[in-house]
């Protein structure tokens, strides 16, 4: 059982301007004393992560804090609210953490940390946050293909109109299969439903077939994952990365899919081996694919052999950036902050053996 202490330092990593601080002072104002600091100013000899060599770009900061003030400030926190860009080093310069809240679903980003399997708390926005636009954008991928939008879109720009070059699909009545039905499988299983197609899913929880469970068809368990996958025309991935997930679509699974499939990645670039990959769509096994994730994204860029493919399509890794996003996940850090105050058990708490 943690001692709590009656008065609560709370740190966010990001910009004091757009940090919701009052937001988190209504949850117990006379015991939260909460400060904002952009995270790049706690840098050590230790790094960032993410680096700029991959996706991540250097964007501004700023803060007017001291080095002495700064460090006052790590070593008196006992919550850490953060997102990335994080130092990796901070466990033996926050002696007084007891809780750090990260505010993105993909907790497998913080095996860069040292916080990774230490005594500290933490949980994960795993399935509240960005569900719903992550979700969109893997149906809007599905009508890219079965529409031929590329071919309409290159054809427009060379002003060219030649129908041959179409091969038109209907959505409805066309299977899709959901591999992690977290917050983001769920909402991408409602969606397909609502046009008409037939949703399989796959569940790590789940030990037999189950049918008609909340919008899906039927619910596989991992063993029958390749049956699954041979009676889809779209497979959309959304699991926590793990060891047991890690390189799933490999070229024994894309076997046994049926030809000319379309996968669709939101969940890690490392879920796919991307040799089989792009073997896979050279060869028209698949007939496409939308990444908006790709192998090692934080080193560095994706492989030009798989960027320069006509049957594929990539995004940054911004799915879920949409116009009407709430603001990092405010709800479920409120939550959260609540219940550790109070002392109960924490909603998506890390289980470090598991991995998420």
């Amino acid at each position: 059982m943690l001692n709590i202490p009656e008065k609560l330092n709370v740190l966010l990593f990001m910009d004091p301007t757009r940090a919701p601080i009052e937001e988190l002072k209504e949850i117990s104002p006379e015991r939260l004393v909460i400060n904002a600091v952009p995270g790049q100013a706690f840098v050590d000899s230790g790094g960032m992560h993410p680096p700029t060599s991959g996706l991540w770009k250097e964007r501004p900061w700023e803060t007017n804090l001291s080095q002495s003030e700064l460090n006052e400030l790590l070593e008196n926190a006992h919550i850490l609210v953060f997102t990335l860009p994080y130092p990796k080093h901070l466990l033996n310069r926050m002696p007084n953490l007891m809780y750090a809240q990260y505010l993105f679903a993909g907790i497998s980003d913080l095996r860069y940390s040292d916080l990774w399997g230490s005594h500290v708390k933490v949980g994960s926005a795993r399935g509240f946050v960005d569900t719903l636009p992550i979700a969109e954008m893997v149906i809007g991928a599905c009508f890219y293909f079965s529409k031929n939008l590329g071919i309409a879109t290159n054809q427009t720009r060379l002003g060219e109109f030649d129908a041959k070059a179409y091969n038109l699909k209907l959505i409805s009545n066309k299977t899709i299969a959901i591999i992690g039905l977290g917050g983001i499988g769920q909402e991408i299983a409602r969606l397909a439903k609502l046009l008409g197609m037939r949703v399989y899913a796959s569940k790590r929880s789940t030990s037999e077939r189950l049918y008609d469970v909340e919008n899906v068809d039927v619910l596989f368990p991992p063993s029958d994952l390749k049956e699954m996958l041979a009676d889809s025309d779209f497979v959309a991935l959304s699991p926590v990365l793990t060891d047991d997930t890690r390189r799933m679509i490999n070229a024994e699974t894309i076997s046994s899919m049926k030809d000319g499939t379309v996968i669709l990645n939101v969940g890690r670039g490392e879920l796919i081996d991307e040799d089989a990959l792009i073997g896979a769509l050279k060869s028209g096994k698949l007939s496409g694919a939308y990444l908006d994730v790709y192998d090692n994204e934080w080193e560095k860029l994706p492989k030009p052999e798989l960027m320069s493919l006509p049957n594929i399509l990539m995004t940054p890794h911004n799915s879920g950036h949409v116009d009407e996003r709430e603001y990092l996940s405010v709800g479920i850090l409120k939550e959260n902050i609540s219940r550790f105050i109070s002392g109960k058990e924490l909603i998506n708490e890390v289980d470090w053996q598991r991995g998420y």
